[in-house]
């Protein structure tokens, strides 16, 4: 049985712990209020984003997982989310002794700044473009300059139960079909689940992975199919034309370092996500 650590235990991390705890792990998750965590994650009361915010965290922690995410959607809140938070965990680790084998650190696609359509994957360079990506893209340089061994996981676009946004277009009938062509890059909240708790049973992880489904699509495509599903697909509406990926913008996330670590997806594009939120 290991002592695992989830700071920022929200969706992400209170789903991932049930993960842990049944496959026989001791789980503790911090958070401002722990109060909402369920009664099989050990509580942890703290605030990342303060210097002094953080309890006595476990001795004997062999892994940690830093999910947090801005509560506002601005340069500051992100910095203070990533890049001041993970600044002060990495400080408590130390000053506390800890010795994780390895900290899994939820990043996004965002730290890179390809918008030409081109394929990207873990050797594509980083150059963010916007304050998103710039500040967590320097929260992991904090992480590869710490002595621990860091891993990063850049997921796409989540969606799942409670995050459907794509669903709420359709319904609406906002297919993009006024907007450029652009490629989108999702994963499925279950699989983003999936990938972290992964990663944590490889024993030679690499330092990167790309979490994204296995088929880039273009926006409009997407909602298309969820419109015509939903039976809001207008009779005039534009015919989605593949040619139209010819010239798309935005970027195409590969996700075959993942699959070939021995991940294997249980929603591989949209088509299998997106149909059990169905009605």
């Amino acid at each position: 049985m290991d002592d695992i650590l989830i700071l920022g235990c929200g969706d992400l991390g209170t789903g991932l712990a049930g993960r842990l705890h049944d496959a026989g792990h001791r789980v503790w998750g911090l958070r401002r209020h722990p109060e909402r965590l369920p009664g099989w994650i050990r509580p942890l009361q703290g605030d990342l984003t303060d210097p002094d915010g953080l309890p006595e965290l476990p001795r004997s922690t062999r892994a940690v997982y830093f999910i947090t995410t801005p509560d506002q959607m601005d340069d500051t809140g992100y910095r203070r989310a990533y890049v001041d938070a993970l600044q002060h965990a990495l400080g408590a680790l130390e000053r506390q002794g800890l010795q994780p084998e390895r900290v899994i650190f939820v990043s996004s696609t965002g730290v890179y700044g390809v918008d030409d359509g081109s394929r990207v994957d873990e050797d594509t360079p980083a150059l963010p473009q916007r304050f998103s990506g710039r500040r967590l893209l320097e929260a992991e340089r904090l992480l590869e300059a710490s002595p621990y061994r860091g891993i990063r996981l850049r997921l796409g676009g989540i969606y799942g139960p409670g995050r459907e946004r794509m669903l709420d277009l359709a319904r609406a009938g906002q297919l993009g079909d006024d907007e450029p062509p652009t490629w989108t890059n999702r994963i499925h909240r279950d699989d983003a689940v999936g990938i972290l708790h992964h990663l944590f049973t490889l024993a030679d992880p690499d330092p990167v992975y790309l979490g994204v489904d296995t088929e880039p699509a273009l926006k409009s495509e997407v909602l298309h199919w969820l419109a015509a599903r939903l039976g809001t697909l207008p009779a005039d509406a534009a015919v989605h034309r593949v040619d139209a990926r010819d010239g798309a913008r935005g970027r195409r996330c590969d996700s075959r370092r993942l699959q070939d670590s021995g991940y294997r997806f249980r929603y591989p594009d949209y088509r299998a996500g997106f149909a059990p939120l169905l009605p």
